[in-house]
């Protein structure tokens, strides 16, 4: 089994032991109290199928010392195989235990050729695999290249490892793995055997799975489950851990809970550990005279342990259990959690604070229970301190803990306390942590308007654990992982990365890890009902996802993942606008023993502040609750607060003027250009300022920078983003040269596709746009109606009109209830200025099909004006451009409408807007007959 080992970053291959195993690999035939598995007969065996013929793991228990027997058989299946198969690595700790080869044998056929050679060509190396994570067990290597392996061959390998821990005082403890379904082998077993006269608890962890043990002889008693043992049943997401099920058979000497803690006790005794006059006892003494309370006091003592001795396992020799004396950790300045545990413990006794020893899973300690009462369940101890009657949990292997944080509580759910005198499992407790982990302050400039992007100031305040975890070290490559880390976070909390140079700064006294950044970011305005409307979601949410659809997870509880603490502060000015109206909810609350969420909303002026607090405990869900848990947080999640301006808010050709007299478009263009000065190389950043040189409807500056973009790395991307740019300035030949650039590099790239074909047709070249098209799209797929309709579009830019109505007419036999179907004919129709009746049904019924027929309402007004109807036609202008304003085609013919009607002011002024957002417009029209 590889079990935990205390303190370990890893999973380790064996038992620990004492230093009287060797360092020599050993050879020796078959142990005699091995049942041998079944024969194998290699030219039966399936190369394919994953089929593995044999894994035999047996364990026998003799004293205080522990067996493992493993047996392998594995096919050479393929030249990836031999390359993995053809060199056997084995690794085992010198001090922990013996390693003994018994057979390494390659199966030809009816041949059993010897690869063992009775240990010839063994190399042993030493290494230390683990120091990457802090980790220093020394660690051994047995490697083997098995020579003369071919691809069909079988490889069989046999070897044992004893051991032996004189810490665990006489008793005994290991497991094996209990290989489940859909593995295939042809022979599997996992078998321990006991002398019957001992008293050896067992445990299978794998639902669905029993066993029965059985005397073998006066002497032995032997448990043997069948492998592969049954599937294991699928989990939901965030489920405790003590459901969670795992493919193991234990096996331990220990009693009980208590019998554990009697013999891992005595290794924590701290009487006479700190040395009168020493330097430790200095620093000791200097934590007693700054402060009389035993609170502070404990906290001084856990950031003395934490910030003065850095984590580092040893785990050779004894060194699995044993720790290292407080003055070996204070003289070396470094130790593990057994280590730091008692060298908190020698200063805490020194204090005068009642303290113990306490043993705990960190990667999953509700399992723990679950478990046989052994060391083995563990790998990681701690502290409890006991402070006038209440209980403070305090682990010397974390960083950042201060005063602020002593009554936090790690998340290691079941422990086991040493110094109790009937010891047994604790539960600890499930409270949120007492200040923020995050503190985020994210204050959006959106003075300048919604038709451009805001600047963005974004702290972040990391505390205590969370911000040792999160900070970033100094070194040569800090402004570079700073960036990245900036940017993620931007990501998450203002959904952008396009960020100016981030600041960090630390507060060694708080524990506080500060990160400012500068930003631009994208609001979502929306154009609805004549305003400018953006929607205000919670930005501090609750991460619950606890699916229980299937009949066998309803009975199961619920986690929050990742509890914790935040809070955050999320300001927005908006323009100076008296009649800026906020709405919705302004105050949203969630009281759970898992989380106490609560958020307001506060509005002066035009100021509008969110503030959010959220403390999640790490409670459990129950299993009846966790439906109702999920509606509750969806509930106050889904309490969205709405930003509306003014009607009269003016669009963005009209706001230019204003916009660019605002600090924060500059802010915004600091941002943009800073980013460019940073990395003059970079073909995103300048593609960046390209997009808002489009914004601002400065057409000479973003072309200047697609230019230099695509100088630097000419990308399909950049291509079509340039050519779809000069398409709507109407210069067609570049627009035609750059998608053809972009389909060249990228053939596969329907948008590129698309852009080329509609530039080819624009020059008078119909076939060959037509032919690079998917020729026969399947209309009744979403996929297929939008390459249809690209083959329409090219073939009535080109001037077939004829062409496109016959495919028209057949697939709207074939779907009829397709609004885009319908208004593609009613729009060809209407720019022909032909077959008018059948164009107005055809809008009529798209705009029936349709929840947002702004487009439709843009193509039926254009059949009422060829008609004559200009009335009507301004009424469908007006509609569709009160749901989307800059839709260029229903702003330029709204334009040539008032100007018929007399309005000739309203009308130019509608006809140089749609000019200003699309300088092609009116040419496109005119391709048609249609002018002012």
């Amino acid at each position: 089994m590889r079990h935990l080992i205390l303190c370990s970053a890893a999973v380790a291959a064996a038992l620990s032991g004492p230093a009287w195993a060797g360092d020599k690999v050993l050879t020796a035939p078959l142990p005699a109290w091995v049942t041998p598995a079944p024969p194998i007969v290699a030219a039966t065996v399936p190369r394919t199928g994953n089929l593995m013929p044999r894994f035999d793991e047996q364990f026998r228990v003799e004293g205080d010392t522990v067996t493992a027997y493993f047996d392998s058989v594995k096919v050479v299946s393929s030249a990836e195989a031999l390359t993995q198969l053809g060199t056997f690595a084995m690794n085992w700790q010198p001090d922990q235990g013996d390693l003994t080869f018994h057979r390494i044998e390659i199966l030809r056929g009816d041949q059993t050729i010897d690869a063992l050679k009775d240990g010839a060509g063994i190399t042993v190396l030493r290494r230390e695999a683990g120091l990457e994570r802090l980790v220093v067990d020394g660690q051994l290597t047995a490697v083997k290249h098995i020579e003369g392996l071919r691809t069909g061959d079988l490889v069989r390998v046999a070897l044992s490892i004893s051991v032996r821990d004189s810490t665990l005082a006489g008793n005994v403890q290991n497991g094996g793995l209990l290989l489940p379904a859909p593995v295939r082998l042809g022979f599997g077993r996992a078998r321990v055997i006991w002398p019957t006269d001992r008293a050896i608890a067992w445990k299978i962890l794998t639902p669905g799975v029993s066993a029965t043990p059985r005397r073998l002889d006066a002497r032995w008693t032997e448990l043997v489950v069948p492998l592969p043992t049954v599937k294991l049943p699928e989990m939901p997401k965030n489920v405790p851990g003590r459901f969670q099920p795992m493919p193991l058979l234990l096996f331990s000497s220990f009693a009980d809970w208590g019998a554990v803690a009697k013999v891992m006790a005595p290794l924590y005794k701290v009487e006479g550990a700190i040395a009168p006059g020493s330097d430790l006892a200095a620093k000791v003494d200097a934590i007693a005279a700054r402060s009389d309370d035993p609170l502070r006091r404990t906290a001084d003592a856990l950031r003395l342990v934490q910030d003065e001795v850095r984590y580092q396992l040893v785990a050779l020799g004894t060194g699995n259990y044993v720790p290292q004396t407080p003055a070996e950790t204070w003289a070396k300045r470094y130790g593990d959690c057994k280590a730091k545990t008692l060298l908190l413990l020698a200063i805490l006794d020194r204090l005068g604070i009642a303290a113990e020893p306490v043993l705990a899973n960190g990667r999953n300690g509700d399992a723990v229970a679950q478990m046989l009462p052994a060391p083995m369940a563990f790998d990681h101890v701690f502290v409890r301190a006991t402070i006038k009657g209440e209980d403070y949990w305090l682990d010397g292997t974390m960083l950042g803990s201060r005063f602020a944080d002593i009554r936090n509580v790690p998340r290691y759910g079941r422990v086991l306390p040493l110094f109790a005198a009937n010891a047994g499992l604790v539960e600890l407790p499930r409270r949120a942590n007492a200040r923020p982990d995050l503190d985020i302050d994210l204050a959006y400039d959106m003075t300048a308007g919604p038709h451009l992007p805001a600047p963005f100031h974004l702290t972040l305040r990391y505390a205590g654990p969370y911000a040792a975890t999160n900070k970033i070290e100094d070194g040569s490559d800090f402004d570079q992982k700073l960036t990245e880390f900036a940017e993620k976070a931007a990501k998450s909390w203002a959904n952008t990365s396009t960020i100016g140079k981030p600041s960090s700064r630390f507060d060694p006294e708080a524990a506080v890890w500060t990160v400012a950044i500068d930003g631009v970011a994208y609001p979502d305005w929306e154009y609805r009902e004549g305003r400018y409307g953006l929607a205000v979601e919670p930005s501090l949410q609750i991460t619950y996802d606890a699916p229980r659809d299937r009949a066998s997870w309803r009975a199961i509880p619920a986690l929050i993942e990742q509890p914790w603490t935040a809070h955050g502060r999320f300001s927005i000015d908006l323009p100076n606008d008296d009649a800026i109206a906020v709405t919705g909810d302004r105050e949203a609350a969630l009281a759970i023993p898992a989380v106490d969420w609560r958020r307001t909303v506060s509005v002066t002026g035009n100021h509008v502040v969110e503030e959010i607090m959220s403390r999640e405990s790490g409670a459990e869900i129950p299993a009846d609750r966790v439906s109702a848990t999920s509606a509750a947080i969806a509930e106050v999640i889904g309490k969205t607060t709405h930003i509306a301006l003014a009607p009269t808010y003016p669009q963005r050709w009209d706001d230019l003027a204003r916009m660019r007299a605002k600090p924060a478009l500059a802010k915004v263009r600091a941002i943009f250009d800073q980013r460019i000065a940073e990395r003059p190389d970079d073909a995103t950043r300048l593609a960046d300022r390209a997009w808002l040189g489009e914004r601002l409807l400065d057409w000479a500056k973003a072309e200047a920078d697609y230019g230099k973009a695509i100088a630097l790395d000419g990308s399909a991307a950049r291509y079509l983003a340039r050519a779809r740019f000069r398409a709507g300035r109407g210069d067609h030949p570049g627009a035609l040269q750059d998608a053809q650039a972009a389909y060249d590099l990228e053939s596969g790239n329907a948008e590129a596709r698309y852009q080329l074909a509609l530039e080819l047709a624009q020059a008078g070249k119909v076939d060959e746009g037509l032919e690079i098209l998917p020729t026969d799209p399947d209309i009744m797929t979403e996929d297929g109606l939008a390459t249809f309709l690209q083959r329409l579009n090219v073939l009535e830019l080109g001037g077939r009109h004829d062409d496109a109505l016959s495919l028209l007419d057949g697939a709207l036999e074939r779907r009829g209830s397709s609004a885009e179907l319908r208004n593609a004919r009613c729009w060809y129709l209407g720019l022909r200025n032909s077959a008018l009746d059948t164009a107005l049904a055809d809008c009529n019924r798209a705009i029936e099909l349709s929840s947002n027929p702004a487009v439709y309402l843009d193509s039926r007004a254009l059949v009422h004006f060829q008609a004559g109807r200009l009335e009507a036609a301004r009424t469908d202008y007006a509609a569709a451009l009160a749901a989307s304003p800059e839709q260029a085609s229903a702003l330029f013919m709204n334009g040539v409408v008032l100007t018929r009607l007399g309005d000739k002011a309203k009308g130019a002024a509608d006809q140089r807007a749609a000019r200003a957002v699309r300088p092609d417009i009116e040419q496109f029209y005119r391709r048609f007959g249609i002018g002012p």
